[in-house]
């Protein structure tokens, strides 16, 4: 939710959102690439227009990439409808499945401007059945699923939009996968660019979060506090356990009634903290002086609080669901979402383990803004010789 003056600038916190912070933050960024002149040889960013009303980790991909293209000498600009015009640009940059991305994509390729898209997506129908609150929209979503797994040629409007791009550039290579079985995709446009988190987060020290908190060695959330992220399930998990857990982000208007079962569910044995910028040295701090790191949500792609906690020093515990196994591989405890038994399970387990200096390791040679942007530097010199 973006709320304030319209002369504050804004961050990314801790949990998605945006809130007002200090110069040089998201909302600056954003607002710099959306005006003035277009540089030579400018790359186009788009994502849906209601995209930054309830930001989150596509979002945070979205404007991490821009900023270490720009590192790379690339000039990014976010594309206004009212003044850009296509053909004005190196290419345009989907981010995100979206029938306004289709429309574009469209008149992109008429005007011969390269499409690169990022889909940032997963389909999950086990997550569907579960959340979906409406009986005829399970079955349908189910029954969809199902189709496009047999008929993956099926046409529709994402496979038009998949079809339609130069180059695709998936997160994880499950997720490729994942688009080449359900719309029949060419591997050959498929160029897997993992997600990245920032360096900072190697050098975070507990002793900020033990000076505002009294607190070390506990499990920590951070995230929304909605239904897909299952921190009901995790709290229902935790409390026969007796271990510490801190929740640190905010509730979704649309999560509202959910954010009171898990507050009832807590029965005052959780510590709540309301979000905090994301380049606050505070979560960074929280991360540090967690012993384990809980994400057992529906499904992640791959989850980057979990790969900033990771990259801190915290045990990880993570949904199977999505492309996290790519991602941590054996350095990290999988709970099944639906089963608070094996959330329990797996938090005892990261407990008694700890963290594995490895984990961190992995994260840092793999996973860092700077690599994301250089490989996607390498499709667009691809596509737009």
């Amino acid at each position: 939710m973006v709320e304030g003056p319209a002369n504050g600038d804004w961050t990314m916190t801790s949990s998605g959102d945006l809130r007002r912070g200090p110069s040089g933050s998201v909302g600056a960024w954003l607002r710099a690439r959306s005006a003035g002149p277009i540089r030579p040889n400018s790359v186009l960013f788009h994502a849906p227009s209601f995209a930054f009303q309830a930001p989150g980790g596509g979002e945070n991909q979205l404007v991490q990439t821009g900023r270490h293209l720009e590192d790379l000498g690339v000039p990014v600009r976010l594309f206004d409808p009212w003044t850009d015009r296509i053909d004005r640009f190196r290419l345009i940059h989907l981010f995100g499945m979206s029938r306004e991305g289709l429309e574009l994509a469209r008149r992109a390729r008429i005007r011969g401007t390269p499409v690169v898209l990022s889909p940032i997506c997963w389909y999950q129908p086990r997550a569907l059945w579960a959340l979906e609150r409406r009986p005829t929209r399970k079955l349908g979503g189910i029954a969809t699923w199902a189709l496009r797994r047999a008929f993956p040629r099926l046409p529709g409007w994402r496979r038009e939009l998949l079809n339609v791009a130069d180059a695709i550039l998936p997160n994880s290579a499950a997720e490729g996968r994942q688009l080449q079985s359900l719309f029949g995709i060419e591997s050959a446009r498929v160029t897997v660019v993992p997600n990245g988190v920032c360096p900072s987060f190697a050098m975070a020290s507990p002793e900020r979060f033990l000076e505002r908190y009294g607190e070390r060695d506990f499990v920590l959330y951070v995230g929304r506090i909605e239904p897909r992220k299952n921190v009901l399930g995790l709290i229902r998990a935790v409390r026969p356990l007796g271990l510490p857990l801190v929740v640190m982000g905010s509730v979704p208007p649309e999560s509202h009634h959910y954010g009171v079962l898990c507050r009832k569910a807590g029965d005052g044995q959780v510590r709540w903290i309301a979000s905090v910028d994301h380049h606050d040295p505070l979560l960074a701090s929280a991360y540090a002086a967690a012993r384990v790191f809980a994400l057992p949500s529906w499904f992640e792609t791959p989850g980057l609080a979990a790969l900033e906690a990771g990259l801190a020093g915290a045990a990880v515990v993570i949904t199977p669901f999505g492309s996290t196994r790519e991602y941590f591989g054996e350095l990290a405890e999988y709970a099944p979402p639906d089963r608070v038994a094996k959330i329990r399970a797996a938090v005892t387990r990261g407990w008694e383990r700890g963290a594995d200096p490895s984990l961190a390791r992995r994260i840092a040679s793999n996973y860092l803004w700077t690599n994301t942007a250089q490989t996607t530097l390498e499709v667009y010199d691809q596509v737009s010789r």
